[in-house]
Parts: C-alpha cells; sequence; structure tokens
C-alpha cells in the first residue's frame, strides 16, 4: 500500500509542475482522502484501490494541463478558407438508456468474473492504476456479486455520462467473512459504430 501511496503523490507532483489548477487536482485530493481514511482504519484492500484512483485522476490532470500548454503556445495559422461546417449528427432515434444500462451490466458481470481481461473488454478506457487496483482487489476476495444500476443520465450525441449506484458483495479470501461496500461512480459513455461503450470510470 506504501507504494501505491508513494505512487499518487508523485503523480500529483507531476501534475502541478505541468501546471494543473487547482480544481484540476481535486478529485485526486478527494479520493487521496478517502484512501488515508480507509488506511487508518486497516481497509487495506479499498484504501488501495483509492490511491490507484487518485494516481489515475492526478495523471489525467497532467495531460489536460499539457494540453492546455500545447494548444496556447501553438501558433496560430491563417486560414485559407473557412472550414467546412459541422457534419450533423443524427438525432438518435431511440431512447438510449436501456443500452447504456446493458453496457453497465455487462461491465458488473466482468467485474464478477474476477478476469482483468474481462474487466477490460467491458470497459476499453482502463487505466493501468485502475488495473493493477483492480487485480489486488480480486486477489483478496471471493465469490464476488456486483450489482450496479444506472442512477442518472445525461446524453449529448454520441458520449453520455451516467452516475451508476450499487453494491459489491464478496467473502473476504483471508478471513471467509461476507462484506458488502455500497458504490457510486460516474462513468463516461461514447456511441460509436458498434454502440455504447465505457471510457472513462471516476
Amino acid at each position: 500500500m506504501g507504494t501505491l501511496r508513494a505512487s499518487a503523490l508523485r503523480a500529483e507532483q507531476r501534475a502541478a509542475l505541468a501546471g494543473a489548477t487547482p480544481a484540476d487536482l481535486s478529485g485526486g485530493h478527494t479520493a487521496f482522502a478517502s484512501a488515508e481514511s480507509l488506511a487508518a482504519t486497516r481497509r487495506v484492500s479499498e484504501a488501495m484501490m483509492q490511491f490507484a484512483t487518485a494516481a489515475s485522476l492526478w495523471a489525467d490532470a497532467e495531460r489536460a494541463s499539457r494540453s492546455r500548454g500545447a494548444r496556447d503556445i501553438e501558433p496560430r495559422r491563417v486560414a485559407e478558407a473557412p472550414p467546412p461546417p459541422p457534419v450533423p449528427v443524427a438525432p438518435v432515434a431511440v431512447d438510449p438508456r436501456p443500452d447504456i444500462e446493458k453496457v453497465i451490466a455487462s461491465y458488473a458481470a466482468a467485474l464478477e468474473s474476477r478476469d482483468i481481461g474481462q474487466v477490460r473488454r467491458a470497459y476499453p478506457g482502463l487505466s493501468t492504476a485502475q488495473q493493477g487496483s483492480w487485480q489486488t482487489f480480486f486477489d483478496r476476495v471471493r465469490n464476488l456479486k456486483a450489482s450496479l444500476s444506472v442512477a442518472s443520465l445525461s446524453v449529448t450525441d454520441a458520449s453520455a455520462d451516467a452516475i451508476v449506484n450499487g453494491v459489491y458483495e464478496y467473502d473476504n479470501a483471508s478471513t471467509g467473512r461476507g462484506e458488502r461496500r455500497p458504490v457510486t461512480f460516474r462513468a463516461t459513455l461514447q456511441r460509436d459504430a458498434s454502440g455504447w461503450r465505457i471510457t472513462a470510470i471516476r
């Protein structure tokens, strides 16, 4: 756990040096504070997941900050012709919620398999830090049951943000005791020719 904590702090430092704003860093601070609290109560596997989440969020903040910096220094080019008008996106003819709920259900089933390959197929945007955190968690539990549902949904053209509530129920592999952990997270999804897919989980 100490290694994950140190990695998270290094990610925060890199993000700050890249020019990340306090707003950029706030998500990581929240996850890190949660991890410290969990560690203090000896909830090790949950603390490790939160440290990994903090590292991932600060890495995202670093990338966003560097991307802004690159745009700021890019020389302005005089357009030789006006840009073409944006191609209109065809309106979604059906309610996307049932399809998005199926994607979230597939993600829950992948978690229950405790197979990181299935998790990545259900969530292609899985970061390296998140993968490591989940693998550690999978190694510490048995009989994992993930019950997830879409609490709220915001859809704009081919992208969507979903607030997902649920609970993870499992047997602690060390003690054999049954445990349950309520969860809430935000999933960002994109729609392409093959349907909806999860691109980020916060």
